[in-house]
């Protein structure tokens, strides 16, 4: 009896330990410059996302951040030598055919979908759209591990197409296996995920 309850514990230990495996993320999210005026994009979309997300940087401001992997330098932005997109970033703004939006490198625990809180990011420049001031770039990334590892990303870009001003959006569900480096892609602007264990 005492045999089989202390492998039940071990299990969920082990099953503990896999919920919260740690990852290395960095995001770029780019624009593009030059785009065609042929396609047309619906309008009047609003910016939609996943509440109770946690800001890079900011991570005490969420009070359902957990402290522990707070401590242990969660959600923090990385230094620069950790960024791997940046070099790629810098080849893509001297062709001038893309515009950076957003860019962070931070390291983060990663469970299943209801353990693990999404992560909000705002580009840092500002629009004034119908009086108000909103961001360029905005939306959250729900990053969630079971056998594989997932991302769910609900990314607004607030964009002028056409003469009209309007939000598009990167919504995509993606698994993310076998490789460092997704590419999500929209006609108007576009996001490089890198992903590794930690």
């Amino acid at each position: 009896m005492h045999r089989a309850l202390l492998f039940v514990a071990l299990i969920l230990l082990g099953n503990s330990a896999m919920a919260q495996r740690w990852y290395q993320v960095e995001v770029l999210v780019f624009a593009h410059n030059n785009t065609s005026n042929e396609e047309r994009w619906a309008a009047g979309l609003q910016p939609r996302y996943a509440s109770q997300a946690i800001t890079i940087g900011q991570p005490e401001s969420n009070e359902l951040a957990d402290p522990d992997a707070i401590a242990r330098g969660a959600w923090l932005p990385l230094p620069q030598d950790d960024e791997v997109l940046r070099y790629m970033l810098e080849r893509m703004e001297s062709s001038g055919k893309y515009r950076e939006l957003y860019h962070a490198a931070w390291q983060q625990p990663i469970g299943s979908e209801t353990d693990t809180l999404p992560i909000y990011i705002r580009g840092d420049q500002m629009l004034i759209n119908e009086g108000a001031n909103v961001p360029e770039l905005e939306g959250t990334l729900q990053f969630s591990k079971s056998r594989y590892l997932h991302v769910k990303p609900q990314v607004w870009f607030n964009t002028e197409s056409n003469g009209e001003r309007l939000y598009v959006k990167i919504d995509e569900k993606r698994r993310l296996t076998g490789h460092q480096i997704y590419y999500f892609d929209h006609g108007l602007f576009g996001m490089l995920i890198r992903i590794t264990q930690a």
